[in-house]
């Protein structure tokens, strides 16, 4: 799985998300940048705002719950330009517009969840065993609450993100780019992340955001 990440505060000028989604749609059709992905569908994140301080609030939720580097780093921006004179702003010394390789289990969401359904397995596992040996081994109360209790705090329930999502179905990088360049709107302040790769592993995505 890849992503690909631009934000407001990275553009060498200011412009509208439209034309960010435009800028974003040329870095996916560019075949020159480093680990680009051979396939192309998409699952873009946007967020966007008519003030800094607004877009800063709208990524808090994400950013606690959902980390992404790049959305972390424009909230900072966009507090620092709402509180603080031009010459004041926290410089942006992030990394180009790059493509960057993944795994489910870097989003933390997908870690949490994937932990929660293997204790869940190992915990049917364990009762089919009890069921088996159940004639020769009592169980105390004592060792069931405890079970119990470890297993309640695994479970994991999804929460909302706050974040705008959209799937791309796309068989080449210009279908994607297309498809991208026509999103946005014309606000000013804006974030958008586009993982692609399988259909599973976005539809999984999309389930826990």
């Amino acid at each position: 799985m890849h992503n690909i990440v631009l934000c407001y505060h990275q553009t060498a000028a200011p412009c509208s998300m439209q034309a960010g989604a435009q800028l974003l749609a040329l870095a996916i059709e560019d075949v020159s940048r480093t680990d680009k992905p051979t396939r192309f569908n998409g699952l873009l994140l946007s967020v966007s705002a008519n003030d800094p301080a607004s877009l800063a609030s709208k990524l808090k939720t994400i950013n606690e719950y959902c980390p992404i580097p790049e959305f972390i780093s424009c909230a900072q921006y966009g507090q620092s330009q709402s509180a603080l004179e031009q010459t004041q702003l926290i410089a942006y010394d992030g990394q180009s517009i790059e493509w960057q390789i993944n795994t489910l289990q870097n989003l933390t969401p997908i870690r949490e969840q994937q932990i929660a359904d293997e204790i869940a397995t190992v915990n049917d596992s364990g009762k089919q065993l009890i069921n088996t040996i159940d004639d020769a081994l009592t169980q105390t109360i004592e060792l069931k609450t405890a079970r119990d209790e470890r297993l309640n705090q695994a479970k994991f329930t999804a929460q909302s993100s706050g974040v705008d999502m959209q799937l791309i179905t796309a068989g080449t990088a210009k279908q994607l780019a297309d498809s991208v360049a026509s999103k946005g709107n014309e606000h000013n302040y804006w974030a958008m992340c586009l993982f692609v790769g399988e259909p599973s592993e976005l539809n999984h995505i999309e389930e826990v955001l």
